[in-house]
């Protein structure tokens, strides 16, 4: 197989630039940036003969690269930072996009049931799981049972957080159109919204209980800045980017690629979520705008493909086989436990609201993927708790390990199960 040939000749000529790194000061960046593009490139045309996703190429690639062989150091991965801040802005804008509100209407109560039954019960059950697992958990080593409870909730909450990242690559790789399509972009998208308002919460909560204190004031307006600060910017970027494209029109995938950096670079800056901001931008090109918005994402797919083959790569190589390894018993029960809430709620639902078939039947495989909020997560957790952040870190992305290296082809087999695989007839982003 030529691909693989030509993989196993850049991961070795990788290698041998790494036995002279010392001497490389500025062009680690590049160097990490050049690698993961063409690796995670060659490494999804060599898995998609076998049948799989590219995105879990692109995964297995980061996977190899970082923590298995050591190909692209941790100085190298924070570098690129800024490509996993402008991917999630990009992925934002595309997501908003999608979301057609005539076409989501018929089922609004579909979705509302699947997040109540799904998303809101996970933070629950996966909360009640960690405390009858807690006994087996470093995390919760000198913790009282107060504690101990505030912890479970905190991790519960952060553990059934969604991947609108996933899906928008599946759908785009798969060109799948459809109930089930637009169900699951519309509830992982709202789905992380509610994530992130709760963990908010519960995270003061935690810090209170933990002896930091909190005042609910001040949690209150954090939290309304962060999520409705972030809206109102949002529909602000939208005005713009609509404006550029009426008034200009020519080089509008590039202006719009310009915001999305912009939007990366200032937005944590100022407490506000890039992933809302664009979110909300690409709603308000889509459903409000009095420009074609669909001709804008559709120019913007050539931008796209580089900045998400490193995005995926380097979540990748993030994952921790070794730590996944020793913990592999309680991670399991969690994954597990997370999918069957999934499953069950999502059928709940959709019995309830008399949905689709297809949604009844495959939608719970459009909750499983974690990516990008996910990881944001533990990164906060980390930060704001350092008395447990670290070992609540490497359960968090023990999880997630195993759900971006599984949901991606539980899902994918869906759309093609489902049938609504190739009913888009725009060229994807993935179709390389």
């Amino acid at each position: 197989m030529v691909e693989l040939i030509l993989l196993l000749a850049v991961a070795g000529m990788m290698h041998a630039v790494g036995t002279f790194a010392h001497a490389m000061t500025g062009a680690g960046t590049e160097l990490a940036f050049g690698y993961l593009l063409l690796a995670a490139f060659l490494g999804a045309r060599v898995i998609s003969r076998f049948g799989l996703p590219k995105l879990t190429g692109y995964l297995l690639v980061g996977v190899l690269s970082g923590p298995v062989f050591g190909l692209v150091t941790d100085d190298m991965t924070d570098s690129l930072k800024i490509v996993n801040d402008v991917a999630t802005c990009i992925l934002g804008l595309t997501a908003g996009g999608e979301l057609n509100l005539k076409r989501v209407r018929p089922v609004m109560g579909t979705l509302r049931a699947i997040t109540v039954y799904g998303v809101i019960a996970a933070m629950f059950a996966l909360a009640a799981v960690l405390f009858v697992l807690h006994p087996l958990l470093p995390v919760f080593d000198n913790l009282t049972l107060l504690q101990s409870l505030a912890v479970c909730g905190l991790i519960g909450v952060a553990l059934s957080a969604q991947s609108p990242a996933v899906v928008m690559a599946l759908l785009s790789e798969t060109r799948a159109d459809g109930p089930l399509s637009r169900i699951v972009l519309a509830t992982v998208v709202v789905a992380d919204l509610v994530v992130v308002v709760v963990y908010s919460v519960v995270a003061a909560i935690a810090g209170a209980v933990m002896g930091g204190g909190v005042s609910l004031s001040e949690t209150a307006m954090s939290v309304g800045w962060e999520l409705f600060g972030s809206m109102g910017f949002g529909v602000i970027v939208g005005i713009i980017i609509a404006s550029f494209i009426r008034y200009v029109a020519t080089g509008a995938p590039l202006f719009a690629l310009l915001v999305c950096v912009v939007v990366a670079e200032i937005g944590s800056r100022v407490h506000l979520d890039p992933l809302v901001v664009m979110l909300a931008a690409g709603v308000w090109l889509e459903n409000f705008s009095r420009v074609d918005g669909g001709k804008l994402l559709r120019g913007f797919e050539a931008a796209e493909l580089p900045v998400f083959l490193v995005f995926f790569a380097l979540a990748g190589s993030n994952l921790d086989l070794g730590k996944l390894w020793h913990a592999i018993i309680p991670v399991a029960v969690l994954a597990g436990s997370r999918a069957a809430v999934f499953y069950f709620g999502c059928r709940s639902a959709c019995a309830r609201t008399y949905a689709d078939p297809a949604i009844a039947k495959y939608g719970w495989t459009g909750l499983l993927p974690q990516a990008g909020l996910s990881l944001a997560l533990v990164a906060v957790i980390r930060k704001a708790f350092p008395s447990f952040g670290t070992a609540a870190g490497v359960l968090l992305l023990s999880v997630v390990a195993i759900n971006q290296l599984i949901a991606p082809v539980l899902l994918r087999a869906a759309l093609v199960k489902s049938q609504e695989a190739g009913k888009r007839t725009e060229q994807a982003f993935a179709e390389h």
